[in-house]
């Protein structure tokens, strides 16, 4: 999956970005490869209140991909 930085823009893969964890061990992205961009554990709690994230992750994925049945999906 592919990470796109808000601050310059840069798209790299997820093991491009220096990860960290918080306080249950989730990981999350902790910088940007290219920009002085970053976060700490305690920027997502201010995420929970509308403000922009410092990196956002890309899907791949074709929206348009509809499954019209149960055993296409798994």
């Amino acid at each position: 999956m592919e990470i796109k930085c808000n601050k310059c823009g840069h798209i790299g893969e997820e093991q491009e970005f220096p990860t960290g964890r918080d306080f249950f061990q989730n990981s999350y992205i902790a910088g940007c490869p290219k920009c002085d961009n970053s976060q700490n554990p305690g920027d997502a709690s201010m995420r929970m209140f509308h403000n922009q994230s410092p990196f956002e992750y890309i899907r791949n994925v074709d929206k348009n991909n509809v499954f019209n049945r149960a055993n296409e999906a798994s």
